[in-house]
């Protein structure tokens, strides 16, 4: 930075302070610089000194009594949206992990999917039968809903025993999913009940809510505060007297 650049910034910073000394200490310039009137200047400034530190007192605590508001209220938030996600999940379990596929017929872990259809395995029949006069293989399902559907596999591409293995496979698969339907069942009625318990656990913001307020309340009505005031406008009282103007 340039001498000039320096000298510049000090005559707008001195000229700063300057203005701001005659606006703290009003009546002209004798009462805000001159040695004679330094003590009545500590006398204001000490008036005013006393009030911001009560009010930054009171802040500091005001300010640290809503941050407990605010984390009490984010952790109370947290809870519902964590409880919220695990009952969803759980009511939207999709198809699940894929298991196997064989042709045309694909098996996850809650569906079966044949050409696009898809079927749910929860009260899924599952029939493996065998055409010897075509040498083609067949497995039936049929939905809980009575929809059918027919997975045909030519003996030339795919052996007798795999697809009887896979249709095994399906109807093990389909008993796992109606013991996995019950276990979602009680673990939805739990999930349930622990949105609940969490929504209506509002212990802990209810308890920093009521602290923010008795603290907020303490400050507004606070006999050091207005003691502080009180004798801010006595100093005011007396800079009055002294110079014809009142500070603000």
């Amino acid at each position: 930075m340039s001498v000039t650049l320096v000298l510049a910034a000090v005559l707008i910073g001195g000229a700063a302070w300057g203005v701001w000394q005659l606006v703290q200490y009003p009546g002209g310039w004798s009462f805000a610089f001159s040695a004679v009137h330094k003590a009545d200047r500590q006398d204001l400034a000490r008036a005013r000194a006393a009030v911001n530190t009560v009010r930054g007192r009171a802040s500091q605590e005001v300010s640290a009594a809503q941050e407990r508001l605010t984390r009490a209220e984010r952790a109370y938030e947290n809870r519902i949206e964590q409880a919220v996600r695990e009952l969803k999940r759980l009511r939207s379990a999709g198809r699940g992990a894929f298991a196997e596929e064989l042709g045309k017929l694909s098996l996850y872990e809650h569906v079966a999917v044949l050409e696009e259809q898809e079927m749910a395995l929860a009260g899924l029949e599952v029939r493996f039968e065998v055409a010897r006069s075509t040498d083609t293989t067949f497995i039936y399902l049929r939905t809980s809903d009575g929809r059918p559907e027919l997975a045909e596999f030519d003996g030339a591409e795919f052996a007798e025993v795999d697809v009887r293995r896979f249709s095994l496979r399906i109807e093990k698969a389909v008993a796992a999913e109606e013991k996995f339907r019950r276990q979602r069942a009680e673990a939805i009625q739990q999930a349930d009940a622990n949105l609940e318990k969490a929504r209506a656990d509002t212990a802990d913001v209810d308890t920093a809510r009521a602290a923010l307020e008795k603290v907020t309340a303490r400050h507004e009505n606070s006999a050091e505060l207005r003691k502080a005031l009180a004798e801010r406008e006595a100093a005011f009282d007396r800079w009055e007297a002294l110079t014809g103007r009142r500070p603000h």
